[in-house]
């Protein structure tokens, strides 16, 4: 595996046009960002966030204070890995920006108070809940990097980098899911709620989310293509008449009377991400089909609970993918984030499968967010295509055992039950940024 100091392309001159095109060095990080960096960040069981998302006040205040120390360490680990990003990323003025967000964040946390009593931690909720909207555009902008990169490489030249700088967004993105689930944690703990605890639900309901997410991608496209597919959902029960040619399945029940205990928004993000890109592909497959009196081909969603896991397929006739290109698939900001391709024009390559996510989010970003969300709890994201013809797209989601207790394995070793240190001694190196141990390339290869 090559260095980042050993380039294919002329690592020097390469270097020294790209820093003159985005700017020059990134900025230097505050005294105080880099004290935080170099800790040790803390591993949180879910057992154990389950159990103090349901915790009495003084549980709450323990959670409260253990936060306050260690939300400002995952965001200066953050900031350290933005800065020493490769191929001039760090310099650009989109992640400059995410650094300085980021470092205003650690020097809030490390200014207030540690939360001692009740209305000390309503105050530093409503202050979690601030950095958590802030990082609403944290994509936008690190795609905004990227092109800037792309645009002072060109195609050719970022081609050369492209598998790199994917893994590297994969390892981000990854550590700041992390950090968004101990933020929207303790801020939905603050009402109790029977059989939930934070964000974990005991008993999570797929159909109603896959049906929501329809509707959601349904509306989307009828507003970009003037037209959708109908989405059938099967595997609770409660299905319609069914357009697959498989009627006798709209009332079949496969949820096995299993409790699933799971985070519902996560799933929602990854169904509405395949259920769009879905909805996309057939619309722009089979265009205008609904005008002559033949209706879209119709997408069909279907999910089972399993014993170890509960898995969800889409199905489209959207045209497929060539199995050459499939990988595309995977990759970030595909176009720049202020064009997008018409209704008529074909996505590039194998990149059907990369449209946004509703409005605002950078294309090229959907798919592979959703598949480190499956990840994140041990599970996955597959795609199957079928060149002219369709993609399936299967989601495996690992069971979080009963309330989080009992785990399977595939959990327990999964990134949601370790820290966000970018290595074991917690040292920040830029190889740390391109290298894995087995268990990450496990969940990231």
């Amino acid at each position: 595996k090559r260095a980042h100091g050993s380039s294919t392309i002329g690592e020097c001159g390469f270097l020294r046009t790209l820093n003159m095109a985005t700017g020059g060095a990134a900025a230097m990080l505050s005294r105080r960002v880099e004290e935080f960096a170099r800790k040790s960040a803390t591993a949180v069981r879910l057992e154990d966030l389950y159990r103090w998302g349901q915790g009495d006040l003084s549980t709450r205040l323990k959670m409260a204070r253990f936060l306050h120390h260690e939300v400002a360490i995952r965001n200066a680990q953050l900031c350290k890995e933005l800065q020493l990003l490769p191929f001039g990323l760090a310099a650009t003025s989109g992640v400059s920006a995410v650094i300085d967000d980021f470092s205003s964040y650690v020097a809030t946390l490390a200014g207030s108070p540690e939360p001692r009593t009740l209305e000390d931690d309503s105050a530093f909720t409503l202050l979690l809940q601030s950095i958590h909207e802030d990082q609403m555009d944290v994509v936008r902008r690190l795609g905004e990097g990227v092109w800037e990169v792309r645009t002072a490489l060109g195609e050719t030249g970022y081609e050369a980098i492209r598998s790199e700088v994917d893994r590297i967004l994969d390892r981000f993105f990854m550590k700041r899911i992390g950090l968004r689930f101990l933020l929207e944690h303790h801020i939905q703990s603050a009402k109790a709620r029977p059989g939930v605890s934070g964000i974990i639900h005991s008993k999570v309901a797929v159909g109603p989310i896959l049906r929501a997410a329809a509707e959601e991608a349904q509306e989307l496209c009828e507003n970009r293509f003037g037209e959708a597919p109908r989405v059938d959902v099967i595997g609770d029960g409660d299905g319609d008449s069914c357009t697959w040619g498989l009627g006798s399945l709209a009332n079949l029940d496969l949820s096995h009377n299993r409790q699933f205990t799971y985070v519902p928004i996560h799933i929602r993000f990854s169904c509405s991400v395949m259920l769009q890109n879905a909805c996309f592909s057939v619309a722009r497959k089979h265009g205008r089909a609904s005008s002559s009196g033949v209706p879209l081909p119709s997408v069909l969603a279907i999910f089972s609970h399993g014993e170890e896991e509960v898995a969800v397929k889409v199905s489209d006739q959207g045209g497929g993918i060539p199995r050459s290109d499939l990988h595309l698939a995977w990759t970030y900001f595909d176009r720049p984030l202020s064009q997008e391709p018409t209704p008529q024009e074909e996505p590039a390559r194998g990149r059907r499968h990369t449209m946004p996510l509703g409005s605002g989010i950078p294309p090229g970003v959907g798919l592979a967010l959703a598949r480190l969300h499956a990840r994140y709890y041990g599970g996955d994201l597959v795609l199957k295509s079928i060149e002219g013809y369709g993609t399936d797209a299967y989601l495996f989601l690992n069971r979080l055992g009963h309330n989080c207790e009992n785990l399977p394995q595939g959990v327990r070793v999964s990134p949601a039950m370790r820290e966000s240190s970018i290595s074991e001694d917690n040292a920040i190196r830029l190889d740390s940024l391109v290298t894995t141990n087995e268990l990450e390339a496990a969940f990231l290869a």
